[in-house]
């Protein structure tokens, strides 16, 4: 025994289903739109990795100092 769905049910779902899929395309383009640029967080990143590796360099440096005094 085969079940069909009629014209109208069939018609239905699919509608349902694309307004679904409309939905998650404008959020998506929404969470785009205001979302930060990829170049903004690279710079911010590479600020603090800049950061951080100018502290290592002056550890570093002091500890060449203090093996020199020696």
């Amino acid at each position: 025994m085969s079940k069909k769905i009629s014209y109208s049910k069939l018609t239905f779902i699919l509608s349902v289903i694309g307004f679904l899929g409309s939905l998650g395309f404008y959020f998506g383009v929404l969470r785009e739109i205001y979302s930060e640029p990829d170049s903004k967080v690279v710079i911010e990143r590479l600020e603090k990795e800049n950061k951080e590796l100018k502290t290592q360099v002056k550890v570093l440096t002091g500890m060449v100092d203090e093996c020199k005094d020696e």
